[in-house]
């Protein structure tokens, strides 16, 4: 299954339930697949959750140790499984960036879907600024990861702007608004966070307060002229940044003429990420 098909099949599912108000109640979406939910307090570290069957029942089991907003996660990814028809694949810690096979792919995206639901997200999100500030309080407002919530603003955002995961310090994956692409300007992936950046200063103090301002290039590929304004939110227990990039529309800057990192996305078809939770394949 790709990620198409788990995108539309989770909006499908969330409009048989139609919730109305957030944060969203997860009651209705068990019901609709006959399922119960039980807290295991036994359950080790960075192992969310599990679903089983019994007598014909689905059972989803989540860790007691974990975050309300984790569990909650957890419960929609797991119904996923259920409703996509996926077996698990969970190998790494939940909240690891570093891999995942494709069926916890389609379910993160399913997941997704259920806690952020484009009716109620896309209108909460109408005159805000792309930063840490609205991210929190988003995730807060829907009870949703900070990860789910900041992949989701930029999916929906009319800004050219993007949201980037690190770990490590190092750049995992970047979401790129549609404005963005159409921009055709890239983060790119499998580098170090830039010195100059407030992410990497995070990580180095743990301390200061964004947005602040940076020539373009320090984040895009080939680029020349240009502001972006930078905020992020460190979690040190994880080594995990997730930073907030926007530009102003009408002082883009400009692509490089005949780069390398140009010609090797036209020679290779590369994919573009688009904000709906592209965890690699192995």
């Amino acid at each position: 299954m790709d990620d198409f098909t788990a995108e539309q099949r989770a909006r499908k599912f969330v409009q048989s339930v139609a919730p109305a108000s957030v944060p969203v109640l997860l009651e209705p979406y068990l019901a609709q697949i006959g399922a119960k939910v039980t807290v295991d307090d036994d359950l080790a570290e960075g192992e969310a959750g599990y679903t089983m069957t019994v007598k014909g029942r689905h059972s989803i089991v989540v860790n007691g140790k974990d975050s309300e907003r984790r569990q909650r996660f957890t419960i929609c990814h797991e119904i996923g499984h259920v409703v996509l028809e996926l077996e698990s694949e969970h190998e790494d810690p939940s909240w690891s960036y570093e891999r995942r096979p494709p069926n916890e792919v389609c379910c993160d995206i399913f997941a997704a879907e259920l806690l952020l639901p484009v009716s109620l997200f896309k209108p909460a999100l109408l005159k805000r600024e792309i930063d840490a500030r609205c991210m929190a309080d988003l995730a807060e407002k829907f009870n949703a990861s900070l990860f789910a919530t900041g992949s989701r603003m930029v999916t929906f955002s009319s800004e050219p702007c993007a949201f980037v995961v690190s770990q490590g310090g190092k750049i995992k994956y970047a979401f790129r608004s549609s404005s963005l692409r159409d921009a055709k300007l890239w983060v790119p992936s499998g580098i170090m966070l830039p010195d100059r950046s407030l992410s990497a200063a995070l990580r180095k103090e743990a301390t200061g307060a964004g947005p602040i301002e940076l020539d373009a290039d320090e984040w895009f590929d080939d680029v020349e002229g240009g502001v972006v304004l930078e905020d992020a939110i460190y979690d040190a227990f994880r080594d995990q940044t997730l930073t907030l990039l926007s530009l102003d529309i009408e002082d883009m800057p400009e692509k490089a003429e005949s780069t390398t990192y140009a010609r090797q996305e036209d020679d290779e078809g590369q994919k573009e990420l688009d904000g709906n939770l592209p965890w690699p394949k192995r």
